[in-house]
């Protein structure tokens, strides 16, 4: 999973800088020339749920940063989600999101498998590049995979959201423009690999996972695109794990290929794993689903499961909506290359009965 985008948070104390500047030295800040020092002190402070003064802490404790003569300091957008991830507060939005996208790892195995009907809604934020010099970019984002196993749309979805008058439905095959709404059907399935190959290189991942050899945190997309070098930094998210799975058991002479959309829940969240083909279907393995499941979190509210992460090695959740992509493209694009995480767009995902 990756970071989030911020939501309406539960009840609950708020970090102060005390948390906050615990979560420093516990994760890897993002490399010189990939860092974007952009978000500035009020934007961090509504990020991670804290007043501005918590995040003047951050950075006279050694959060990496640049002072603009306008903006003052400027952060790294991904330090700051990693910031709210381990500081162990449990009220920042990357733990609250973790915490309540994961939830459904606790409930019944059968629930995992049938049919359930989300109404899904990407819409980017309004006013891209207000405030940031230059013409708004053309944003295009990635549209779901209606013909992927266990997807269906379901049609005439009505009026149930609010988003319904402003936001076209999918009439794209690959990116379209001002986002999307869309009611589909997603139907699991159980599923065992069979591969003998695949198995070591499944525990040598989720095993390094499992025991922090590896941290799992949010990596800047810039270097998602070279997961062999995240994960000798000795860090991942579902991008870099899914992706060097995938690399792995290819070279083992598997058939294999990286899957990006949503996870689906109280909100969305983008995701990516990894399928191996096999027996004609192609098979998901979710390396950063097991281990989560595996270890638990009690500090974030995580049970661990360890039904839920044997699962992981080949079964097909109702809560993972693909996206048209190769090897695991960025969902939402500026001009054609990654959008920043400004972009905002906007995940919405709840069942629906219509």
């Amino acid at each position: 999973m990756s970071a989030p985008a911020p939501f309406a948070a539960a009840s609950g104390a708020e970090p102060g800088a005390a948390g906050l500047t615990g979560a420093l030295g516990r994760f890897t800040v993002a490399p010189p020339g990939i860092a974007v020092y952009e978000t500035d002190v009020a934007t961090a402070a509504q990020s991670l749920r804290t007043d501005p003064a918590a995040i003047l802490e951050l950075a006279a404790a050694g959060l990496p940063h640049e002072v603009d003569p306008v903006h003052g300091p400027l952060f790294d957008y991904d330090d700051l989600m990693n910031v709210g991830f381990f500081c162990g507060t449990g009220q920042t939005v990357p733990e609250l999101g973790l915490r309540f996208l994961m939830r459904f790892a606790a409930e019944p195995e059968e629930s995992w498998f049938r049919p359930r009907r989300w109404e899904v809604t990407v819409q980017p934020a309004d006013k891209l590049g207000e405030g940031r010099g230059g013409p708004a970019p053309r944003v295009t984002v990635r549209v779901p995979d209606l013909t992927a196993p266990g997807v269906a749309a379901v049609a005439d979805p009505g009026t149930a959201s609010g988003n319904a008058a402003t936001l076209p439905g999918v009439t794209a095959t690959e990116l379209q423009e001002r986002g999307y709404r869309a009611v589909v059907e997603l139907t699991g399935a159980r599923h065992e690999v069979r591969a003998a190959a695949a198995r070591p290189i499944w525990r040598e991942i989720v095993g390094a996972l499992a025991d922090g050899t590896v941290t799992y945190q949010t990596v800047p997309e810039r270097l998602r695109q070279t997961p062999e070098e995240a994960w000798r930094m000795g860090i991942a998210d579902c991008v870099v794990a899914s992706r060097l799975l995938a690399g792995r058991l290819r070279a083992a002479g598997l058939e294999a290929r990286v899957r990006r959309g949503y996870l689906l829940g109280l909100f969305g969240s983008d995701h990516s794993w990894c399928e191996l083909y096999e027996d004609g279907v192609y098979k998901p393995l979710d390396p950063v689903f097991a281990f989560i499941s595996q270890t638990g979190d009690a500090a974030k509210g995580i049970a661990a499961s360890p039904e839920f992460s044997a699962a992981c090695f080949g079964s097909r959740f109702n809560r993972l909506l693909p996206c048209v992509s190769t090897d695991g493209q960025p969902l939402v694009q500026f001009d054609g290359r990654p959008a920043p995480y400004w972009a905002m767009v906007g995940v919405g995902a709840r069942p629906w009965r219509g």
